[in-house]
């Protein structure tokens, strides 16, 4: 009998030995195949419940491995979501690519990107902005910006040479987009590089507010803007110099 009981024994030693819950936890992970031993025991146990009532543990550990399974759904399914978001990346940058190598001057090649990118699902509003520097040559409607101003509003993407997510101010987003009167709650601002020199900037802007954030993951975003770049220096090779 003493044999027989000696693992309920353990299970009662906190309050007689001393025993932490951890250890007597610990003893339980070891052997999970205590409480078929010790049946009366376990009919004996209930935990309580957020309605006020005492459930039994076999009910606890049914709603727990409920409660695991819609969170093993969950980021199941944030994987799922971020697979098409790649996918869809993946689709509007090969078909960049591919525009961009037809382009003929560097007026389209920033015609061709803000096109392009602007029908991006996620992408309410894009805006190509070049850095007027000497050599540069555009027509039409292409924005061109002197490098001063802009590093001046945007100093973290002139210095870091990466894509910049998260707020900015009103004055800034306006900037950015003057035809959409405050529409876009959030930004993320691509530098475009060629042999570590900034030629021009490409701001996505998203009418949610969380949509382009700090946590984003801008290894596209940076990649288009080197793509960007190098076409551009190689219509406009002083441009980099």
């Amino acid at each position: 009998m003493k044999n027989d009981n000696s693992a309920a024994e353990k299970i009662e030693a906190p309050s007689n030995t001393g025993l932490s819950a951890q250890e007597v936890a610990s003893y339980l992970k070891a052997n999970p195949e205590f409480f078929i031993k010790q049946e009366d025991l376990l009919a004996d146990l209930s935990l309580p419940h957020k309605s006020g009532k005492a459930i039994s543990l076999l009910e606890r550990q049914v709603t727990i491995l409920r409660d695991r399974g819609g969170d093993a759904r969950q980021k199941l399914n944030n994987l799922l979501e971020n697979a098409r978001n790649n996918d869809q990346l993946f689709d509007t940058t090969r078909s960049l690519v591919l525009a961009l190598l037809r382009a003929k001057d560097v007026t389209e090649i920033a015609d061709v990107a803000q096109d392009q990118l602007s029908h991006h699902s996620n992408i309410d509003s894009c805006e190509v902005i070049l850095i007027d520097k000497k050599g540069l040559k555009v027509a039409g409607s292409v924005r061109t910006e002197s490098e001063s101003i802009l590093k001046k509003q945007f100093a973290d993407v002139f210095r870091l040479k990466r894509t910049h997510c998260g707020a900015i101010s009103k004055e800034q987003t306006q900037y950015l987009f003057p035809a959409q009167d405050n529409n876009i709650k959030s930004t993320a601002i691509c530098p475009v590089i060629s042999n570590g020199d900034v030629l021009a900037l490409i701001a996505f802007g998203n009418q949610s507010d969380s949509y382009f954030n700090v946590n984003l993951d801008t290894l596209f975003l940076d990649f288009i803007g080197h793509v960007v770049g190098a076409v551009i220096a190689n219509q406009q090779p002083d441009s980099a110099q």
